[in-house]
């Protein structure tokens, strides 16, 4: 007898489903994935028990007839993909024909859609078709799951906390509004608001009802391209970071991704302006020939491959940065009072039979960072008519990067007071200092000469043998920074010269930061990366210490030298280094103006 059978349809479906729906988040992307391909111009999700009870999504978009409402829940039924050469330039976001089968064969649906006059209703349940008879002619179609993987426990079982849920819904709808400015998003979860875009196409707009009005307001536009890729978009001030990559929000013909080489890029860009453990907002949006990049490499669709990759890479890197260098970063004192409703506003009574009645905290607050409820009044702005006049928290001065300041004490020990026509400036002096530092420090790594001295007293290193090797291994980093060292024993190694401008007293210990870099990293090592990291932590070690009294002289020195670095507001590390109180703010601070 035959061991080998063909599996039943409905089998291979709870199969497919296992790949395509993970979450009730896997269910809202197909669902409105297929909303946009419709041409909808209105999309509602609707969510009860942060969707675990039941997802609605309704949208106006084209609908379907009947005949083509009942194939849509065959599998590899679609109307995206009908030759192989279509698979090499896909426009839209679905085209597998996969998610509506995988979905109904391991949840209850009901599907309401329109096209002409006469609307259908098919109703299915564990991909059994139960009810098809004729509807509203509502154009447009509305889906509704419940019961999900009510036949598959194993993973209901495995479904998460109804905050982490309703989270990775909220984060994928966000990204899909900034993706999609001209379409209005409404998200709802138990019949409270969470999200409402107004779909007038503009991305601004849309930032600023996921981000709220301050974020919106410290955001910088982006615009490049080249010869295969187009980049737009806007990134945050370094100002205004986040604990977590999430918002960093990357479209690829309007098709939300997740590439970690690109978001690396992106926070790389960052480097010079911000703390490393800290990431910014971003939204780019990527647009290219559909035959430049490669969708169909992953169930999810989220990752892809791109052709010249490096030319992309380098494109945005630069961008960036440039963009961030054109705009005087120096932060301003602002008065203003911001109420911000509890997290308690919005209610998750899910039945402890369902999912685990353990809190998940980290995704109460990741959602609590999604949604933003915050009133601020007399704080209106619109943004068609004052287009968010960006001199209102940077200012934009070609000629003079920063303006000419005059020291009159130090505060602390620490904060360096200045003055000028404009107001008040405090400068921390040991921030200021690494910035000097780092931008001498970042020239002659990148400009590397043979001034070298050798050490009176011999600098041994011992190191694990595997260590070892790897570093004899890669000896030519070493040899492009001036360091020179020779085997001394079975696994040391004794340095005979290195760098003069190595701060006195720390060589060893620099040297051994190096090492741990190039052990770290292995094949993975990239040198200019490396000659920022190490210029970052020489600055830190050269530069003038908190509580330090210094002369008035040396102050003044501190300022001039800040006045020629090319950006002279952060420290290497993102912290700022200098705070202008303006003489506005000073005389509302003490009622002299009102």
């Amino acid at each position: 007898m035959s061991k080998i059978k063909v599996m039943s349809e409905l089998l291979s479906n709870k199969i497919a489903a296992g790949e395509v729906v993970e979450k009730v988040v896997s269910i809202v992307k197909e669902l409105v994935e297929n909303s946009v391909d419709a041409g909808a111009t209105i999309i509602k999700v609707d969510l009860k028990e942060a969707g675990l009870r039941q997802v609605v999504v309704t949208d106006d978009g084209i609908g379907m007839e009947h005949d083509d409402a009942i194939l849509a829940f065959q599998r590899h039924a679609t109307s995206k993909l009908y030759t192989d050469d279509d698979l090499f330039t896909i426009n839209s976001l679905g085209f597998r024909g996969e998610a509506l089968p995988s979905i109904a064969a391991v949840s209850d649906v009901v599907l309401k859609t329109c096209q002409d006059e006469v609307g259908t209703l098919i109703h299915i349940k564990g991909g059994t078709i139960i009810e098809d008879k004729s509807s509203e002619s509502r154009i447009g179609t509305q889906i509704i799951i419940t019961n999900l993987f009510y036949n598959t426990p194993a993973r209901l079982k495995h479904l998460s906390s109804p905050y982490a849920e309703l989270a990775n819904v909220v984060e994928y709808i966000n990204k899909m509004a900034l993706s999609y400015p001209s379409i209005k998003f409404r998200l709802t979860n138990d019949e409270k608001e969470l999200l409402n875009t107004d779909g007038s196409g503009s991305l601004l707009k849309v930032i600023k009802s996921i981000y709220g009005l301050e974020i919106a307001k410290k955001m910088l536009e982006i615009n490049t391209s080249n010869d295969d890729y187009e980049v737009t978009g806007y990134i945050s001030l370094p100002e205004v970071n986040r604990a977590s990559r999430n918002h960093m929000t990357v479209l690829v013909n309007g098709r939300v991704i997740k590439n970690q080489i690109l978001n690396r890029v992106i926070n790389d860009a960052y480097s010079s302006f911000k703390e490393d453990t800290r990431y910014p907002i971003v939204v780019l949006k990527i647009n290219t020939d559909p035959s430049l990049i490669d969708v169909n490499i992953h169930p999810s669709k989220q990752d892809i491959k791109f052709s010249n990759f490096d030319d992309l890479k380098s494109l945005i890197s630069t961008a960036i940065v440039d963009t961030i260098k054109n705009k005087l970063l120096i932060p301003k004192m602002e008065i203003k009072e911001k109420i911000t409703v509890p997290y308690e506003n919005i209610s998750l009574n899910l039945e402890r039979s369902i999912v685990s009645d353990t809190e998940n905290s980290e995704s109460k607050e990741r959602l609590n960072n999604l949604i933003n409820f915050n009133y601020e009044p007399n704080n209106e702005l619109d943004i068609e008519t004052e287009e968010y006049n960006e001199n209102t928290y940077v200012e934009n001065l070609p000629h003079e990067k920063l303006p000419e300041l005059y020291p009159i004490g130090l505060a602390l020990g620490t904060y360096i007071i200045c003055q000028n026509e404009r107001g008040i400036y405090l400068i921390d002096q040991h921030a200021a200092e690494e910035r000097i530092n780092y931008e001498k420090n970042s020239y002659l790594l990148s400009h590397p000469t043979n001034s070298v001295i050798e050490p009176l007293v011999p600098i041994i290193i011992e190191l694990p043998v595997n260590e070892f090797i790897i570093i004899k291994e890669n000896d030519e980093v070493l040899t492009k920074l001036n360091i020179s060292l020779e085997q001394f024993g079975t696994n040391s190694f004794r340095i005979i010269s290195h760098p003069t401008w190595f701060p006195k007293g720390h060589e060893e210990e620099i040297i051994r930061k190096i090492f741990e870099e190039i052990v770290s990293k292995g094949e993975n090592f990239n040198l200019a990366k490396f000659n920022d990291n190490l210029a970052k932590l020489i600055s830190c070690k050269m530069s003038i210490k908190a509580n330090t009294r210094i002369t008035i002289e040396a102050q003044e020195e501190i300022i001039n030298k800040l006045r020629k670095c090319n950006n002279p507001f952060n420290c290497p590390h993102g912290r700022p280094t200098i705070i202008h109180f303006t003489i506005y703010e000073i005389e509302k601070m003490f009622k002299r103006s009102m």
